[in-house]
């Protein structure tokens, strides 16, 4: 019904209408449920691979909190940036749904929870429960992605202000500001037994 509403108001509109259409677009399919509704009930135990445990070992698990340090608020006013907490310049790679309307995050999500498991596995309300999860399929249809390295270098790249260009030596020797391969088995988290993705 949405698709036919905005077709409608893109022909009587032009193009301001086709704007709108965008903007309708990029709404997410389903909500996101954040780390707490992800990891903290399901994906905690070692049968299910300790997800949770290995997160919140990780920069990630602390993103949004370093935009709250005096070194972040350091970095933030150099680039004009009164408060990197509230910045989507900053945000866009410290939090995930920060930019999403609140009807498309459920009770209890937090962007304050940082780089979490939707930043990579897309809004998890669709594909949450764990029949779904057994089957691939399934959870890909109801929303479920697989980030990759592509994913990554949406935040580790030469726009960040943290960015050193030769910060990692890959293994054939050339100096990069990020190497996927190295980096992965950082924030690599097993799949559950009797998963979908085994």
């Amino acid at each position: 019904m949405r698709l036919r509403v905005s077709c409608v108001v893109t022909l009587a509109l032009g193009v301001g209408g086709a704007a709108l259409l965008a903007v309708a677009a990029t709404e997410p399919k389903h909500k996101y449920i954040g780390v707490g509704k992800c990891a903290k009930l399901c994906h905690k135990t070692a049968k299910q691979g300790n997800q949770l445990g290995l997160w919140e070992k990780t920069k990630h698990a602390e993103a949004y909190k370093t935009l709250l340090t005096d070194a972040a608020k350091e970095t933030a006013k150099k680039l004009g940036i009164d408060a990197p907490e509230k910045s989507e310049k900053c945000l866009k790679c410290h939090a995930v749904a920060f930019d999403v309307a609140a009807e498309w995050r459920a009770d209890g999500f937090s962007h304050e929870d940082g780089v979490q498991c939707e930043t990579c596995h897309g809004p998890g309300d669709g594909y949450k429960s764990k029949e779904v999860m057994k089957d691939k399929a399934q959870a890909v249809a109801l929303g479920r992605i697989t980030g990759d390295q592509k994913t990554c270098l949406g935040c580790h790249n030469d726009t960040a202000p943290s960015w050193k260009p030769d910060r990692y030596t890959t293994k054939d020797g050339k100096k990069v500001g990020f190497d996927y391969e190295q980096l992965w088995p950082k924030i690599a988290h097993p799949r559950p037994k009797g998963g979908g993705d085994e």
